[in-house]
């Protein structure tokens, strides 16, 4: 369980960071962080996440989406809420639409974390979804379908999410999925880019789910 005012500080001071990284640009993208079993607290839609107020955050229920307190939620609300009801291990939700991850969402591709042992340490597999309208149960729905096992995703023509035990957890993993797609992308046409042998591959895996 989160103190309320410590989550609200949480999500104020990650947004400005993704903001200076340029992760989000503009209007664009949205965080939310779980209070308890029953509750999150979500950014508000057509505001610049780098210079968000502790009030402009909304307070709203996992089960109803009922807002208890705060303005108008962001319009991806529906997939976030999804995450919380689906994924009890699920402390926060970053949406960011991240050039080189966004460069690849356009082209059908997810980002490959099999190039470095950190790609696949903090990502481990990138998970694809299929498209649908922002906003939508269908983009919800989608992500559902997609969302066991995996941290990260790349959204079809649109961009990027990662999902981590707090705020500060899933604003790390973006990071490092932007930094893993502009990798990928500026590698286009090497022929001797070399990914991880699928017996290191298994090794890293083995670290990761023991904790290492």
């Amino acid at each position: 369980m989160k103190i309320e005012g410590e989550l609200r500080k949480e999500i104020i001071d990650n947004g400005r960071e993704l903001y200076a990284m340029h992760l989000m640009t503009g209007i664009g993208g949205n965080i939310s962080g779980r209070i308890d079993d029953d509750a999150i607290i979500i950014t508000p839609s057509g505001v610049c996440k780098g210079r968000m107020r502790a009030y402009d955050l909304i307070r709203m229920l996992i089960e109803t989406g009922e807002v208890t307190a705060g303005g108008k939620p962001s319009m991806e609300t529906p997939f976030h809420l999804a995450f919380y009801r689906r994924r009890k291990d699920v402390g926060a939700v970053v949406h960011c639409h991240p050039l080189f991850c966004t460069l690849l969402s356009v082209t059908g591709e997810t980002v490959r974390t099999d190039l470095t042992p950190e790609g696949l340490m903090v990502l481990k597999d990138v998970s694809f979804i299929p498209y649908a309208t922002p906003g939508s149960e269908q983009l919800a729905k989608n992500l559902s379908e997609g969302m066991i096992g995996h941290d990260a995703f790349i959204l079809e023509n649109h961009g990027a999410i990662t999902i981590g035990k707090d705020v500060a957890d899933a604003c790390h993993k973006m990071e490092t999925l932007e930094f893993m797609a502009e990798l990928q992308v500026r590698a286009r046409g090497n022929d001797r880019l070399k990914p991880l042998s699928a017996e290191e591959k298994g090794r890293i895996m083995t670290l990761v789910n023991n904790g290492k």
